[in-house]
């Protein structure tokens, strides 16, 4: 399934698209936004789509950039309640000149789409850690609204750090 927007489109993750999402996903822009910091390799990615994504029980896309026809990134949606209807947005921007311009605030909002509407979601929910402002911005305009911040939730590299947990509803309501 494609899903088509006005700046960017979004294709299944394959096979085909590891080595691009492992080359952006270790980039040192990547990693200090991360919580999960840990390199990956090509094969941990194959894993990755083979247990998870073809399961079902992730929906991952790449993110092309329509006018230049590149791959640019990957959105997905992870840790799906089914029960609850609710599960993890994810996103990532890797070549560092396709930032800013919309193009990520779009992905987001037909990642979400596609999750109100083909997966049944009410509730899409993030973790973004406190200190990316940047981030939390961008999620702010493409409608996600903080929740709740955790103290020290997670340690990265040894420190304990803020997660602030945003999320959006399929009727666009803040509860």
């Amino acid at each position: 399934m494609k899903i088509e927007g006005e700046k960017v489109i979004l294709t299944p993750i394959t096979y085909d698209d590891c080595e691009d999402f492992v080359r952006w996903r270790n980039s040192d822009l990547i990693k200090s936004k991360f919580i999960y910091r840990k390199d990956i390799t090509v094969e941990d990615q194959r894993n990755w789509i083979r247990t998870m994504v073809e399961t079902g029980k992730v929906a991952q896309f790449i993110i092309w950039d329509r006018a230049d026809n590149k791959k640019i990134g990957c959105v997905y949606l992870q840790h799906m309640d089914l029960d609850n209807k609710k599960c993890e947005f994810g996103i990532l921007i890797g070549e560092e000149a396709y930032l800013g311009g919309g193009r990520g605030t779009e992905a987001n909002n037909l990642i979400c789409q596609y999750g109100f509407e083909h997966l049944g979601m009410h509730k899409i929910y993030l973790r973004v850690l406190a200190e990316n402002t940047a981030a939390r911005h961008s999620y702010a305009r493409a409608g996600f609204s903080e929740e709740y911040m955790s103290h020290d939730d997670v340690w990265v590299e040894g420190q304990p750090e803020d997660v602030i947990f945003m999320s959006k509803y399929k009727d666009g309501s803040t509860h």
